[in-house]
C-alpha cells in the first residue's frame, strides 16, 4: 500500500450534530472523573480539600471547550482546508488539536501551581498525559477500537458521494457502494450502477484513468482489473481462472469482466477474502 496514497484517502469527518456533541461532553467529563478516581500520573488532590477536585474537574471542561472552539471556529475561517477531507488532513488536524488542548491545560495547570513547572518539557509531558488519558477513556466509553478496523473505515468512506470531474468541466456524483463496474468506451466510460435495487448504465465523457484517479484509493471497494475496466470487488466472483487468464462474473447477473495478468494476483486475493 502506497503511503502517500493512504494519506490522500478520503476520510469521514465528524458532523456538527447533537450526537457528536453528546459524545464529546461525555468523553471530557469522563476524563475528569477518571483523573479524580484513579489519579493517573500522580495527578491528585494533594491538599485533601474537597473543593480542589473542582479544579481537577476543570481539566475535562477545558478539553470540551477547546475542541468546540477549534471544531466550530477554525473550519469557518479556513473552509478550503476542510474540503475534500483525507486521512492525511485528519492526522495533521487532530495532531494540532491535541497540541492546542495540551497548551490550554498546561497553562491552566501552571497557573494553579504558581508556574513552578513552566517548561517546554513539562508541556510535552502534559500533552502525553492528555493523549493517554483520552485514548484510555475513549476506548471504554466510546468503543474507539472499531474505528481502527480497516473494514469499518472502508464502510464509512463508502457512505460518501464523490464528485468526479471531467476535463470538459462536467461532473458526476458517484457513491462507491452503488458502482458495479466501469467500462472504458473510447472517450467515454459506461458506469454500471445498482441504485435501490435497480440497475442502470450512465454514459460519461471521461477517460477511465481520470475516473480511477478520483475514485480509487486504498480503502475503496473499486479496483482496476484490466486496462478497460474498474470493478467493485464486493460485487464480483471468479468465473474462470487459469495460469494465463482470469474472468470474473457479476453477482446475480450474466456480465463478465476480464482480468489482466498484471492485476490477477491482487484481484484473486481480494475476492478470496470476501465474506
Amino acid at each position: 500500500m502506497n503511503f502517500f496514497a493512504l494519506l490522500n484517502t478520503p476520510f469521514p469527518r465528524p458532523e456538527k450534530s447533537r450526537k457528536n456533541l453528546f459524545w464529546l461532553i461525555l468523553t471530557g467529563l469522563s476524563c475528569s472523573l477518571f483523573i479524580i478516581l484513579y489519579e493517573p500520573f500522580g495527578i491528585k488532590n494533594v491538599h485533601g480539600q474537597w473543593y480542589y477536585n473542582f479544579f481537577i474537574f476543570g481539566l475535562g471542561l477545558l478539553f470540551i471547550l477547546s475542541v468546540l472552539l477549534l471544531e466550530w471556529s477554525i473550519p469557518s475561517l479556513f473552509p478550503r482546508f476542510f474540503q475534500k477531507w483525507t486521512l492525511g488532513k485528519a492526522i495533521l488536524w487532530y495532531t494540532s488539536v491535541i497540541l492546542f488542548i495540551g497548551a490550554v491545560n498546561f497553562f491552566y495547570k501552571s497557573y494553579m501551581g504558581g508556574f513552578r513547572d513552566f517548561t517546554l518539557m513539562e508541556y510535552f509531558f502534559v500533552v502525553g498525559r492528555i493523549v493517554v488519558i483520552t485514548i484510555t477513556v475513549s476506548f471504554f466509553i466510546l468503543g474507539i477500537y472499531p474505528f481502527f478496523n480497516r473494514k469499518k473505515i472502508s464502510l464509512l468512506t463508502q457512505k460518501e458521494e464523490y464528485v468526479i470531474n471531467a476535463p470538459g468541466g462536467k461532473s458526476i456524483r458517484l457513491n462507491p457502494k452503488d458502482v458495479l463496474y466501469i467500462q472504458s468506451d473510447d472517450n467515454y466510460v459506461d458506469i454500471h450502477l445498482l441504485e435501490e435495487g435497480a440497475r442502470k448504465k450512465v454514459l460519461f465523457r471521461s477517460s477511465l484513468k481520470n475516473i480511477e484517479s478520483q475514485l480509487v484509493h486504498p480503502l475503496s471497494p473499486i479496483y482496476r482489473c484490466h486496462r478497460g475496466y474498474l470493478i467493485n470487488v464486493e460485487c464480483f466472483k471468479i468465473r474462470k481462472m487459469t495460469s494465463r487468464s482470469m474472468t470474473l462474473c457479476l453477482d446475480n447477473y450474466s456480465d463478465e469482466v476480464p482480468v489482466s495478468k498484471q492485476y490477477a494476483e491482487d484481484i484473486k486475493q481480494l475476492l478470496q477474502i470476501r465474506p
